[in-house]
């Protein structure tokens, strides 16, 4: 028994773009989505790195801060001791 099947080239082609252009499509997306993903993720580095800018000009601060409050403290205290 033999089976002959006949069909157009020009039939199979265009579908063959068809799929092709649907792929095309979906790679635009993934690359969209990747360009955002690197563009966010230069982004959070450069919060952290402007964090750690103002975390290392505000630890001063408070640890002044910290050494007269305690040592204010520590004057009160002193005047109340006994001579």
């Amino acid at each position: 028994m033999t089976l002959i099947i006949e069909t157009d080239i020009k039939d199979i082609l265009n579908k063959l773009d068809q799929r092709i252009d649907r792929i095309d499509q979906r790679l635009e997306v993934i690359q969209k989505d990747v360009t955002d993903i690197k563009l966010n993720v230069v982004k959070i580095e450069g919060d952290i790195r402007a964090m750690e800018t103002k975390s290392s000009i505000i630890q001063p601060i408070i640890t002044g801060v910290t050494v007269v409050f305690v040592g204010g403290i520590l004057l009160a205290l002193y005047k109340w001791l006994p001579s």
